[in-house]
């Protein structure tokens, strides 16, 4: 069984910073819903399986 992490992020810089990882999608998305007004437009979600890699492609995500 694969590990699935959420990781919160923010795009407004280029650097994409990691606001939070999280164990499951909730409690990002609850997460995200608090800092919203900080970064406003540019909050992400992401899930990542433990052993991503950026070569590996793309994984969904939710703004």
């Amino acid at each position: 069984m694969k590990k699935v992490v959420w990781i919160v992020q923010q795009d407004a810089t280029p650097d994409n910073t990691v606001l939070g990882v999280f164990d499951n999608w909730r409690e990002a998305d609850e997460f995200s819903e608090s800092i919203k007004d900080e970064f406003v437009d540019h909050v992400l979600i992401q899930q990542f399986h433990i052993g991503y890699k950026f070569t590996d492609g793309s994984s969904r995500y939710s703004t």
